[in-house]
């Protein structure tokens, strides 16, 4: 119907905060997704509401608030009000040239990669009984991509995307299972909780990211990272997601040139 279409056109058109809890999404009911899309549409505005305030501007109990708070993972409201004044509203490039920027990130990302790097965690990938892809959010398009070219070439492979899936991941892994999280800041929440947990069964992992430094980056044996621009305007986030893909084709073209 109406509702579910302008539902699904949100969550395909969503920002940084509904990407940053999209493994909560499905749990949330009507209303509390409704708060969570208020405070996407109106974040400047979100920051500095009160929980009764934030209850009467979407005509809901506070209790649905503090509901919505739990399910997203969160302590409480005061949580949320910490998270949500960490975002920069604005957070434009340097190079206002589009194509400009693009040259530069990707440039800038073939130059801080190895194929030395490439070729052992291609390596790796080989001697790996199964890989297990693993990707939530805006994400997921690269992870599906990913097990796609796995599977072409008959090599077993695991995509994962659905949280209560990926709250189990930890037993569903044989030992000689490669576990790949794909992640543009590296940071969201559902990834970083369950790479904590695989990487003490297994020590083969493996973090593309958009983002060097990132937690997921950190918390994985491998990891393959580009070197690009946050750029968020009006609450949404703009940073390429090019790049993941760009390093997913050179690590599969790899990977096939040594089998």
């Amino acid at each position: 119907g109406i509702i579910s279409e302008i539902t699904l056109y949100k969550e395909q058109t969503m920002g940084y905060i509904i990407e940053h809890f999209a493994h909560a999404i499905p749990s949330l009911t009507h209303a509390e997704k409704h708060v969570l899309y208020y405070i996407e549409s109106n974040l400047e505005k979100a920051k500095q509401l009160s929980l009764t305030a934030m209850a009467e501007a979407n005509n809901v109990s506070t209790t649905t608030i503090v509901r919505m708070c739990h399910k997203l993972g969160l302590e409480g409201f005061t949580e949320l009000k910490f998270f949500l004044k960490g975002i920069e509203n604005e957070q434009l490039p340097g190079e206002k040239n589009p194509l400009d920027r693009y040259r530069t990130d990707i440039s800038n990302t073939l130059a801080s990669i190895q194929l030395e790097e490439i070729e052992k965690i291609a390596n790796e990938i080989t001697h790996s009984s199964r890989v297990i892809i693993v990707a939530v959010g805006l994400s997921k398009m690269m992870g599906e991509y990913f097990s796609k070219l796995f599977m072409q070439v008959n090599k077993t492979t695991i995509y994962v995307y659905e949280s209560h899936i990926i709250d189990i991941l930890t037993n569903m892994l044989e030992p000689k299972d490669m576990v790949i999280f794909i992640s543009s800041s590296g940071e969201t929440k559902t990834l970083t909780k369950i790479a904590e947990k695989v990487k003490y069964k297994t020590r083969q992992t493996l973090a593309i990211t958009n983002a060097p430094d990132s937690t997921l980056a950190n918390l994985t044996e491998y990891s393959l990272s580009a070197s690009v621009q946050r750029i968020t305007f009006a609450g949404y986030d703009l940073t390429a997601r090019s790049t993941l893909v760009m390093l997913i084709d050179l690590l599969f073209e790899v990977y096939l040139k040594n089998n």
